[in-house]
Parts: C-alpha cells; sequence; structure tokens
C-alpha cells in the first residue's frame, strides 16, 4: 500500500523562507481503513502547498531546491518510500498501532506542516461481522444464487465474500494491462485499459496510483475501476524513447504495462 501526496507547486516569488508561505493543506488519505498491523500496509496522501523561490536580482539569478516531507501518525513517524512536492509521495504504515481512529501529519522539510484528524481508521480482522450478527430487526432476504450441498450431505458450502464486501490484501494479485501498441507521442493523450487479477477481481471498484518508468504521466490516479476493469486516458510527458506505465493499489499490489515507444511531439 502506499501513502501518497499529490499537490499543486505553487510558486511564490521571492520567498526566501517557509514562514512566508502558507502552510501546506492535507486533500485526502487513503485507503481511510486498514486492518491492524497490515503487513507492508500504506498510504496515499494528497495535498496542496506553495513552495519559495531565492531571487538575487544583482545577478538577475533564480533558484529552488528540491523539496521533502515526512508524515507522522499520531506521534510515530512513517517511513516515506517516495516524495514528490508536485504529485506523489508513498509511507509505509508504522506497526505498533492499536486500532481507531489516528491523526496523520505532514511536514515539510521547511517546517510547514498540516494535520488531518482522524485520517485512518484501523481495524481489527473480522470488524464488521459484529454487526451482521446482532438483530437488525426485519430480515431481508436476498438471492444469492444456488447453493451446492457439501459432500457430506451437512450443511451448505460456503459462498465466499459477496461482490459489495471490503477488498481485502490478496484479493487482488495483480493488474494486467491491455497490450500498449505503436509508437505514442509525448504530451498527446492515449488510452490504457487495466484489468485486476486474483480471486476477487470481478469485485474491484477502486481506483490506481499511475507513474512513468521515465517523465511525468498524467493523471496520477485512475478510476474507479467497474468490476475489476480501468479504463483511462492518460498523458505521458517525457523524451523519446521506451517506456513503460505501472499502476498500484491502496495494498500496495502492481502491475505493469508492456514497453512501448514514445516519440518527441513534432
Amino acid at each position: 500500500m502506499s501513502l501518497a501526496l499529490l499537490g499543486a507547486a505553487l510558486v511564490a516569488g521571492a520567498c526566501t523562507s517557509g514562514s512566508d508561505l502558507p502552510d501546506p493543506s492535507i486533500v485526502s488519505v487513503e485507503p481511510a481503513t486498514l486492518l491492524v498491523n497490515a503487513k507492508d500496509a500504506s498510504l496515499t496522501v494528497r495535498f496542496d502547498a506553495r513552495y519559495g523561490v531565492a531571487v538575487d536580482y544583482g545577478k538577475e539569478t533564480a533558484s529552488d531546491r528540491t523539496m521533502s516531507g515526512r508524515i507522522w501518525l499520531d506521534d510515530t513517524e512513517a517511513t516515506v518510500t517516495h516524495f514528490d512536492p508536485e504529485g506523489v509521495a508513498i509511507a509505509t504504515v508504522p506497526k505498533g498501532l492499536g486500532a481507531g481512529s489516528h491523526a496523520l501529519r505532514l511536514r515539510l522539510d521547511d517546517g510547514r506542516e498540516d494535520v488531518k484528524k482522524d485520517a485512518l481508521d484501523l481495524v481489527p480482522p473480522g470488524h464488521g461481522q459484529e454487526e451482521t450478527d446482532a438483530d437488525a430487526g426485519v430480515l431481508v432476504e436476498t438471492d444469492a444464487g444456488s447453493v451446492e450441498p457439501q459432500g457430506d450431505g451437512g450443511s451448505p458450502a460456503d459462498g465466499g465474500p459477496l461482490p459489495g464486501d471490503p477488498i481485502l490484501k490478496g484479493d487482488i494479485t495483480g493488474y494486467g494491462f491491455e497490450p500498449i501498441e505503436g509508437a505514442r507521442m509525448s504530451r498527446e493523450a492515449f488510452s490504457i485499459t487495466v484489468r485486476a487479477e486474483g480471486p476477487r477481481a470481478p469485485h474491484f471498484n477502486g481506483s490506481l496510483e499511475v507513474s512513468s518508468s521515465r517523465g511525468k504521466v498524467k493523471p496520477l490516479k485512475i478510476g474507479p475501476c467497474e468490476n475489476g476493469v480501468c479504463t483511462a486516458t492518460v498523458t505521458v510527458d517525457a523524451s523519446a524513447g521506451t517506456v513503460q506505465l505501472t499502476v498500484m493499489d491502496g495494498y500496495g499490489t502492481t502491475g505493469t504495462s508492456n514497453t512501448f515507444t514514445l516519440d518527441a511531439p513534432p
């Protein structure tokens, strides 16, 4: 899974310190719910921020620096595995956090920060079953299809998760791209189709982060998918050469396209 940060990097002219700029603003955190101590769990976070540029009017030069950031859940720092000040960062959820809601704090390396309360809800395995076991009043009977009896003639076999049940880690094992054929033009839109793979692939209706092996891809997120299929229009801004696209879900499960050629614009 992944913790990713998406923002608009807006230049603030002649600013030399973060104190002259507004604090960043966390837009969203995905996924909002995870299992307690889920292995290799990551979060995707989107934010807006402005960055300063130092201007030397005598030399008629301007300089900026690469901004980095840190993430905490409550008072425990998360490991940031990727940070793009203009768009995407990924951080691993720290181990040892208990069940319940946790605040997320984003701090830029110039000291500016923002906190989103109740950003992540950690739940124990099997959470949600208590509600179904309780008396909910009127029972609505639905058709779940035919039920195959077990070989010994005992109770019916478990029909497995339903389409509306939450997707858990391991339900989706990967993502396959339909081949991207022929050469594509840098900064010109083209269509991609990605299919979920795994035991619950037809139930996947989530969104996916998109990245490129070179340059920048837009949009950075596609979806929601429909019945395990995501179709979207993207652009890649990179120099001429070969490129691959990669998608990743909130659990960190990925899929990579075939290598295709990207031509420079005329």
